[in-house]
């Protein structure tokens, strides 16, 4: 199992809450994304394929940062990030987006989720949207408050053949997912 003390982090890149459970669990290589080490290597690259396949990973991605929007203008600034129509986005809805510059390059496409009626977190790939946002909204000049929220996800992938796993996944979450094969199968985020 590796340690620690086996790699050269610096200070400037951050490390998730789950950091030091990546390296107990066999994390052996790290890359950067948004800021932020993420675990790329645990191994034996077709076990771990098997694992998420058949059973079931838990997966360190809270490098996918969040970008908060609050504030009377928040619905009405968030639509100015993305040309996809969000008048019918309810509360507790998620959408995949696209957020474009002026000339209609894709600088993101994160998943929006309206928490309220004037907020919003937009979820990452990586970039500097946080930077982005803020930067827009000097231009813009609207009533909004942009920052990164303390969050960090987690998600789980389980796959479950029988019907006692998929009670227990809808007892436990109040979540479900059934595949035309009658497999369940889950994805679950945690923030």
């Amino acid at each position: 199992m590796a340690q620690l003390d086996d790699f050269g982090f610096g200070t400037q890149i951050r490390k998730s809450p789950y950091f030091d459970a990546t390296v107990r669990w066999g994390a052996r290589a790290f890359s950067v994304y948004n800021h932020m080490y993420i675990p790329r290597d645990f191994g034996d690259t077709e076990q771990n394929f098997w694992n998420l396949v058949n059973d079931a990973i838990l997966c360190d991605v809270a490098v996918e940062r969040q970008v908060e929007i609050t504030g009377p203008d928040a619905a009405k600034f968030t639509q100015m990030l993305t040309p996809r129509d969000l008048s019918n986005l309810s509360i507790g809805q998620c959408k995949y987006i696209l957020i474009t510059n002026a000339d209609g390059g894709i600088l993101n496409d994160p998943i929006l989720l309206r928490l309220g009626e004037n907020h919003f977190w937009i979820s990452l790939a990586d970039s500097d949207v946080l930077l982005w946002a803020q930067g827009v909204n000097v231009h813009l000049g609207m009533d909004v408050a942009i920052r990164e929220p303390d969050v960090s996800p987690a998600r789980a992938s389980l796959t479950c053949a029988t019907t006692g796993c998929a009670n227990w996944i809808w007892t436990v979450f109040h979540l479900s997912c059934r595949a035309p094969d009658g497999l369940v199968n889950w994805v679950m985020n945690f923030t």
